[in-house]
């Protein structure tokens, strides 16, 4: 943010009502920014809840113009005029949709915020947007949406983005909120350390509906260990700077988890949303062809995860 705009409340708009677009909604708003949230699905409120609080976000709710809903939103898509900042929060396999709100937010001025899970961040909106910059980042946040406008936090608050004059730009955007936004230098190798953070837990969970708990169990552990070793494998192979100790460290990661804690990907399955499991163990499986790095742990999990039906146990 440059010094004409540093304290300047900017219009920022948050593309997709999942839980982390409502979290990144309520701390852009938290900063002291005018914040709007594109939906697709409509909702009459943004709900935050934490362990000991609860508390209603009043930021603007804007409604897709085909959005098929009898609550009246807070702003016509249509009507919209461009952002200073527009963060994506969508799944990745849901980018494309995110087309309808680019073209109505975007300008030359703007900075696009990609903020979701996979690695090539760049490239989803190689298609989608030709003006503007694009900044990805790498969310470390618990966060379930238990219904549609209504989140819990349960602990983490920090955004990972490349060092560089927008990164910074970012980082000031966020202050005054809870989230730490931290700068990396090598953000290659910390995107694929994030993808190995959901690379075990993500489809194991999602597989068997447990919650993380059943990280603990030593044949489980036993399981992730391979899984993380593959793509440990993967992620040297593409010049990502890890090793068997990051191994261990996502393992301990998980450990550290309360029991009853869950993934985005078993979250989306209880919730019937599709899954977005070929930006994650398909990474690693589609990247190890290409680099002649055999994933058959991944590969069967991949296999598995392709085979889900949709089903709505929430």
């Amino acid at each position: 943010m440059d010094s004409e705009t540093r304290g300047v409340p900017q219009r920022v708009a948050v593309i997709g009502g999942g839980a982390v677009g409502c979290y990144m909604a309520a701390e852009a708003y938290a900063a002291g920014h005018q914040v709007t949230l594109c939906l697709r699905t409509l909702f009459e409120r943004l709900i935050v809840e934490t362990f000991d609080a609860s508390e209603e976000v009043p930021v603007t709710i804007a409604a897709a113009a085909d959005a098929a809903t009898d609550i009246a939103a807070d702003a016509d898509a249509d009507k919209l005029t461009t952002a200073d900042w527009v963060l994506i929060t969508t799944k990745a396999q849901d980018t494309p949709s995110t087309q309808r709100w680019l073209d109505q937010l975007v300008d030359a001025r703007t900075v696009i915020v990609l903020l979701q899970n996979g690695v090539n961040h760049e490239e989803r909106l190689v298609q989608l947007v030709h003006q503007g910059v694009t900044l990805p980042g790498l969310v470390y946040v618990a966060v379930e949406r238990v219904s549609p406008g209504r989140i819990v936090h349960r602990g983490g608050s920090r955004i990972l983005v490349p060092d560089g004059e927008y990164g910074e730009r970012f980082q000031e955007l966020l202050r005054g909120s809870h989230t730490e936004v931290v700068l990396e230098t090598d953000f290659l190798t910390s995107t694929w350390k994030k993808l190995l953070s959901n690379l075990a837990a993500n489809p194991i969970t999602a597989l068997t509906l447990q919650r993380i708990g059943i990280m603990q169990h030593p044949d489980v552990e036993g399981l992730a260990r391979e899984l993380l070793l593959e793509g440990v494998a993967v992620a040297r192979a593409v010049g990502a700077k890890l090793g068997s100790e990051d191994v261990e460290e996502t393992l301990d990661f998980y450990a550290r988890f309360k029991s009853d804690g869950g993934t985005s990907m078993l979250y989306d399955r209880l919730s019937g949303r599709p899954l977005e499991h070929e930006y994650i163990t398909g990474a690693v499986v589609s990247m190890g062809e290409k680099h002649g790095i055999p994933t058959p742990i991944n590969r069967v999990l991949l296999t598995l995860l392709r085979q889900l039906t949709p089903l709505n146990l929430s």
